[in-house]
């Protein structure tokens, strides 16, 4: 079984892995800065990701399918397709080898009944059994639109907390 990740390009994912957060000192933070309650260092992003649940620092966000954009996604979702490489991930053969600590969904914020949001952690995050419980099922990217914002939130998507916080090349492979 494969999940898709999308990495900046000019990565060194091939050489290196994928890294999560915490494996990764040179993280953009200002995605988190806000989110994290105004954390400014990537150790006190570690930590404020850490305090929503132990591992999350070292996950690495997944798709069940390569993002698919659409006319009203040309700003979220195209762009950061385009600007992006996306890598196929072998969750089976990591799972084999024992290198996933958890996995957690993601799913769509129109697929939960009362949602409210909290600033004590950054999305809503449910734990699977293993690799096995990931849907496959397509998914509906037209309910992504530029004027929403929050650019993952209509979709579910997949939080893989790698032991070690990395996920080796032998795992991965270029799909773009």
């Amino acid at each position: 079984m494969q999940v898709y990740h999308y990495i900046s390009k000019e990565n060194n994912a091939l050489e290196k892995g994928i890294l999560s957060f915490a494996a990764n000192p040179n993280a953009d933070l200002s995605y988190y800065i806000q989110r994290s309650g105004g954390k400014t260092t990537h150790g006190e992003i570690c930590r404020w990701m850490e305090s929503c649940f132990k591992g999350r620092s070292r996950g690495i966000r997944a798709f069940s399918e390569p993002i698919k954009w659409t006319e009203r996604s040309i700003k979220c979702l195209k762009n950061f397709v385009d600007g992006a490489d996306c890598f196929a991930i072998d969750v089976s053969a990591m799972a084999r080898d024992d290198l996933i600590e958890a996995i957690y969904v993601s799913p769509s914020v129109l697929d939960v009944a009362g949602l409210t949001e909290q600033q004590d952690c950054d999305e809503i995050l449910l734990p699977l059994k293993g690799v096995e419980d990931i849907d496959y099922a397509p998914i509906d990217w037209s309910v992504c639109d530029d004027e929403l914002g929050r650019r993952f939130a209509y979709v579910r998507y997949y939080l893989i907390v790698v032991k070690g916080g990395i996920i080796p090349p032998k795992y991965i492979t270029l799909n773009s």
